[in-house]
């Protein structure tokens, strides 16, 4: 564990929903992103990536047995936010519904250069994670659907058991890092 690891807990919403091929076309929503808080994404996210408005992140995503790599951009469009990419497939993911959870694990103020951990924890699936993590958020944690858990803060150690980070050695590297053995140590 590393003292500069947060834990992002996303309430979905029906408007999160348009991410999963399974939910297209029973939401209304058009969009295919995850949203966002601006308080979390300034603890997410570099400050120079914010003042550019976002950036590609190396994404690790985790729901029931399947896992998906790829590079997935968060961004901010107008006002809001967002954690997208390509929709997720899988129909696994039909078993998400609004106000189960997405967790993002990551080093904090992170530039690209670290993971990022995306695990979706649904009450079909996961049915007393999901109540465990609506009962430590029943007390006000969530803000507009997110909650921010920092190393060292209350709640944060019990989800990290839960959700553990992604060493950054194996993120997606540029071929010429590759090339230079900037990385993982061999």
């Amino acid at each position: 564990m590393n003292d500069q690891d947060i834990i992002i807990v996303r309430s979905l919403t029906d408007s999160d929903m348009g991410l999963f091929s399974a939910h297209r076309k029973a939401t209304a929503s058009r969009q295919r992103a995850i949203a966002l808080t601006t308080p979390a994404t300034e603890r997410l996210l570099d400050p120079a990536v914010i003042a550019a408005r976002g950036g590609d992140f190396d994404c690790i995503t985790s729901f029931g047995s399947i896992t998906n790599r790829e590079v997935r951009r968060i961004n901010k469009g107008g006002k809001n936010w967002r954690l997208g990419g390509r929709q997720f497939e899988a129909p696994i993911f039909g078993d998400l519904d609004s106000r189960d959870f997405a967790l993002l694990r990551s080093v904090k103020h992170n530039d690209g250069s670290s993971p990022i951990l995306l695990t979706f924890v649904g009450r079909r699936s996961h049915r007393f994670i999901q109540a465990g993590l609506a009962a430590m958020l029943s007390d006000g944690a969530l803000q507009h659907n997110v909650a921010l858990f920092q190393f060292g803060e209350q709640g944060f150690d019990a989800l990290a058991e839960l959700f553990p980070p992604v060493p950054a050695c194996v993120a997606v590297r540029p071929a010429s890092a590759i090339a230079l053995g900037i990385g993982c140590p061999r």
